[in-house]
């Protein structure tokens, strides 16, 4: 052990490191002033291994699969793990392209068997085409229910890998980030990654597929996945297979904004934030300025802006088929004149900017509120002109 590994483990057992890495120094932990550990004796390993047992302020624990080829499995490292209660982040990494083996396969029973404190586990440039592994893998993520972060970056999986792995995550209510960048999903991997988000229990607002092999069938099935989904708030898609990007933008727009109808509009998508998807997306236009209009806080007020920008003419005839009671009409007018103020309210935000940070294909339009407000009551004035103006003493005492 080299001084720099026991000055590692002397911090370890004074309590005193919140992250740990068993690798070779790099720039991974060393940015966060991490601590590393290498060895090539298996009596080292116990020791810290027991060390890491006793400590009650390490959150993060870093192995690079290429520097514990000495660490046998039946080692008191791994028990001695097994006893730590504060490690929240484990990270195996098997760079360069190295199979997770006994030994990552060892790691991961121990957080099976003690995994309520773990919140985030990083798999990265791991060979998972071992059918064994993966049952571990996907054992391991289907026991730790309090996992906040997955991320499978570089893994080379495929739709057959991915699919098991969907199925052990479905109904994890804490799970907030899936990071699956640079893997070999296609169509039928986003297939079963829009049940994921089709389901009422997920609570996704991260989905990273990045760099995989999505074709045009894939994007449209993630798309139409969210038109229910409130909980999603950054997808990233760019570098895929698909090639009709136009397709794919406008899907987008159609979904952040349904303009065929006041209604359709409210239910549309409003919690969407980031979205990436390739170059020609990137520009001041529609979509990015819808994005940044689903920035706003209070989602009645984007639902408000998006109405007054694509239904300039808000039409209130519909309203009056509420009821075949004339009086029971003219109680929806306090409804209408209240969603006027309403959208006077929003508009004052927007023109602040403080909370939407919009762009210029929102700031300029002429939203005139008040004119609407006024141009609203007025039509039902002239709808039902008996209960505004009474023609006989008569019918003014059965009105009031």
């Amino acid at each position: 052990m080299d001084d720099y590994s026991q000055e590692t483990l002397r911090k370890i057992e004074q309590d005193d490191l919140i992250q740990l890495g068993i690798c070779n120094k790099d720039d991974i932990l060393s940015r966060t002033k991490g601590r590393f550990f290498t060895s090539s004796d298996g009596d080292d390993y116990s020791r810290l291994g027991s060390c890491i047992g006793n400590n009650t302020n390490l959150k993060t624990l870093y192995v690079e699969l290429g520097c514990i080829g000495s660490l046998q499995t039946d080692s008191g490292f791994f028990e001695g793990i097994k006893q730590n209660s504060s490690i929240q982040t484990f990270m195996l990494s098997g760079w360069p392209r190295s199979p997770v083996g006994d030994v990552g396969c060892k790691l991961l029973k121990v957080f099976q068997e003690n995994s309520s404190h773990l919140t985030t586990i990083h798999i990265w440039c791991c060979d998972i085409r071992s059918a064994a592994e993966r049952v571990i893998i996907n054992t391991a993520l289907s026991i730790c229910r309090n996992l906040k972060t997955i991320n499978f970056n570089h893994n080379y999986m495929t739709d057959e890998q991915l699919l098991p792995m969907v199925e052990a995550i479905r109904g994890h209510r804490s799970l907030e980030e899936l990071s699956l960048h640079s893997n070999r999903i296609g169509n039928a991997g986003c297939e079963a990654l829009s049940t994921l988000l089709e389901d009422p229990n997920c609570n996704l607002h991260t989905l990273d597929v990045q760099t995989n092999q999505v074709g045009n069938e894939g994007a449209t099935a993630i798309i139409n996945s969210l038109s229910d989904n409130n909980k999603l708030k950054k997808l990233n898609l760019i570098t895929n297979e698909f090639v009709d990007h136009d397709s794919a933008r406008n899907a987008f727009i159609g979904l952040l904004c349904k303009t065929s109808s006041i209604n359709d509009i409210h239910s549309s998508n409003h919690t969407l934030l980031q979205l990436f998807g390739g170059q020609e997306w990137r520009m001041r236009d529609e979509l990015a300025s819808l994005l940044k209009l689903n920035k706003g806080s209070n989602k009645s007020h984007v639902a408000i802006i998006k109405i007054l920008k694509y239904h300039p003419n808000i039409e209130t005839e519909p309203l009056f088929e509420w009821g075949s009671n004339d009086e029971r009409n003219l109680m929806a007018l306090p409804y209408v004149v209240a969603w006027f103020d309403r959208a006077k309210e929003a508009v004052e935000d927007i023109d602040r900017g403080d909370d939407y940070r919009v762009d210029y294909y929102f700031q300029f339009e002429a939203w005139e509120v008040e004119e609407k407000k006024l141009t609203a009551i007025y039509e039902f004035a002239l709808a039902m002109p008996v209960l505004f103006i009474p023609t006989s003493d008569k019918k003014r005492k059965r009105v009031s």
